[in-house]
């Protein structure tokens, strides 16, 4: 219930954004690529687990100087989170639907968009794949429902006026674990939660 109240009032928040920005001119991109993940605080390292991220995105001049660099740029992704530890054959897999918002800075005649900014993410599915070597008492729903607040970092090139590429960074900057009955997180080390940490690369398409 409340992962779907937070997913209404996020996409609200977003329209409202493109209402109010309507008289100003803005872009659209759509973008589809990859994320290599893991998952800080599960007993390994290394992004060995591989999630699709898709989605669109606009963005618009901030104040009335359309010419400006500065932007806000405003999307709608599907994402795919998690981690993959081979000593335990444990795959975890998490689906959301994120919504980011940045402050981007455009140079090179706007071919090159540096942004930054939090990307809130309401988790849609959750997906525990376990072998025979892996630890007992990992059960579903030891995630959240909502990833608050991961901040985002990327840098896109347009290769011509509408094909880019973009490579992007997210870490979560607060726990996506739930606690079990006991206030302890199950598998994480040193009972302090879970932290998404993934790099993204993506094909950009922008009109």
């Amino acid at each position: 219930m409340v992962g779907k109240l937070a997913l209404v009032l996020l996409f609200t928040f977003h329209f409202s954004v493109f209402t109010s920005q309507a008289q100003n001119r803005f872009d659209a991109t759509v973008f589809a690529g990859l994320n290599m993940c893991q998952i800080d605080g599960d007993q390994s390292d290394g992004y060995g687990h591989l999630g699709l991220r898709a989605g669109v995105g606009t963005s618009f001049a901030l104040g009335k100087d359309l010419s400006s660099p500065w932007r806000m740029v405003v999307e709608l992704a599907f994402t795919n989170k998690g981690s993959h530890i081979k000593q335990f054959d444990r795959t975890i897999s998490l689906s959301y639907i994120e919504l980011p918002v940045m402050i981007s800075y455009n140079a090179m005649e706007n071919r090159l968009r540096l942004a930054a900014g939090v990307a809130p993410a309401v988790k849609v599915k959750e997906k525990i794949t376990m072998g025979s070597n892996a630890e007992i008492g990992f059960i579903d729903n030891d995630f959240a429902s909502i990833d608050w607040l991961p901040l985002t970092f990327s840098v896109r090139y347009l290769i011509t006026d509408h094909f880019g590429f973009e490579a992007r960074y997210q870490y979560s900057t607060l726990t996506v674990a739930n606690k079990n009955s006991s206030g302890t997180y199950f598998l994480f080390r040193s009972n302090k939660g879970s932290f998404h940490n993934l790099v993204s690369f993506a094909l950009t398409y922008s009109f």
